[in-house]
């Protein structure tokens, strides 16, 4: 993942692309200035890593407009979770609109810290648990048979969230049949019948990783049959593991923010900056190596608006 390929005005134009925008109330003031920017300095803050002065300075040069800074700090502190979600879903569909296949799905999760780094750097033991400036995040990924990796949905927490219960919600995301007959891969914090049974519900089949001991075997027939297939494809789940080293290697695993929901948020927006170099890269590749029709016809599909 590079970073110079996803410049502010790059984030701009696929915000723009995939955000539907809802027209403003008749009661009160106009809104002036639009939810896609605010999504696409928000964006550019997280990849960048800057403050939010430091942010709208560039929004500023690049985009010729930028809201002040209490008005950017509201607008952020009132965008739902969902729409980032939404946006990553979107990018998703999209960049799995050719009809490639899919070779497995896997979900595992990971943590940004936010708020004061420095204690974490001497803490020790039972001290980092009662740290609790971190948020949690839990993404489900698609690998492609090229071996694409597209995050697909993502659900946060706040820390020490419950990494089943974060799972169940993303997986609500997912539309029944999408992915029939793949493969989901997932160590054994996700050894749940609960779990396996939503997935089965997802025709989705389970290679979850279970737990046992030497004295404690497994009773239940889906963790039996889960085992089994996790003997087969788990040997991928590193794939997950490498994505969240190269996300936190470019974007970081720190936020520079106070509050515990924005921080949130710009968990789900590392994921999203990752499906849109992951797109990038996709529209380079067509140019490159594809017939021009075929390049055309997919920027032209892409970059329509919605609504």
């Amino acid at each position: 993942m590079r970073r110079t390929k996803l410049n502010l005005k790059v984030i701009f134009r696929i915000t723009q692309s995939v955000i539907t925008e809802k027209p403003s109330s008749s009661k009160g003031r106009p809104r002036a200035y639009s939810d896609v920017l605010i999504v696409s300095i928000f964006l550019y803050q997280v990849l960048r890593n800057l403050s939010y002065r430091e942010a709208l300075e560039e929004a500023s040069l690049v985009l010729c407009k930028a809201p002040a800074l209490s008005t950017c700090h509201y607008r952020i502190s009132k965008l739902p979770k969902q729409l980032f979600k939404e946006v990553l879903k979107k990018l998703a569909q999209r960049l799995l609109l050719k009809g490639e296949k899919v070779s497995f799905l896997i979900a595992d999760g990971t943590g940004f810290s936010y708020l004061d780094l420095y204690p974490l750097r001497f803490f020790r033991g039972l001290e980092i648990r009662r740290v609790k400036a971190h948020i949690r995040v839990v993404p489900i990924v698609a690998v492609t048979s090229s071996g694409r990796r597209v995050v697909v949905t993502a659900e946060t927490g706040s820390s020490y969230a419950s990494e089943v219960k974060l799972f169940i919600k993303a997986l609500d995301d997912i539309e029944p049949a999408s992915f029939q007959g793949v493969h989901l891969i997932a160590d054994k914090c996700y050894d749940s019948v609960e779990i396996i049974r939503k997935l089965r519900k997802l025709k989705i089949r389970p290679a979850i990783r279970v737990k046992e001991t030497f004295r404690k075997g497994i009773k239940h027939p889906l963790r039996k049959r889960s085992k089994i297939l996790w003997g087969r494809f788990g040997s991928s789940r590193y794939l997950i593991e490498s994505m969240f080293g190269t996300v936190k290697l470019k974007i970081g695993s720190h936020f520079r923010v106070k509050e515990e929901e924005i921080a949130q948020k710009m968990g789900l927006a590392a994921f999203v900056l990752y499906n849109m170099y992951i797109w990038v890269i996709f529209i380079s590749w067509l140019f490159l190596f594809q017939d021009l029709p075929v390049f055309g016809a997919y920027l032209r599909f892409f970059e329509q608006p919605q609504g």
